[in-house]
């Protein structure tokens, strides 16, 4: 039997964009229900008579919900790689060398 071993800078990009878009998703998910359990879709006018169909709606206030999520998740774990190589650099150079 042979290991194995996945490369570690592909399982931390796959964790990454699951920890951006899991949470986004689920964010645009509870939006979108919020959103038009106030807002009932049909009243709504876009660019005049433009005719869309409920389901075209909830689609795209899904899809702009999660965009704007996944942008908001990407800026936060971004700051956190950030703030950890920081933290590491501040680490590195306050540990003695023996």
């Amino acid at each position: 039997m042979t290991d194995i071993k996945l490369d570690e800078t592909v399982f931390s990009l796959s964790r990454l964009l699951m920890t951006v878009l899991w949470p986004s998703f689920l964010t645009a998910a509870i939006s979108v229900g919020i959103l038009f359990s106030l807002i009932d879709p049909e009243v709504l006018s876009i660019h005049g008579n433009v005719e869309l169909s409920d389901v075209v709606i909830y689609s795209i206030a899904f899809f702009v919900f999660w965009v704007l999520g996944a942008i908001t998740s990407g800026l936060t774990a971004l700051l956190m790689c950030k703030c950890r190589t920081q933290q590491a650099v501040t680490i590195c150079r306050t540990t003695p060398k023996s």
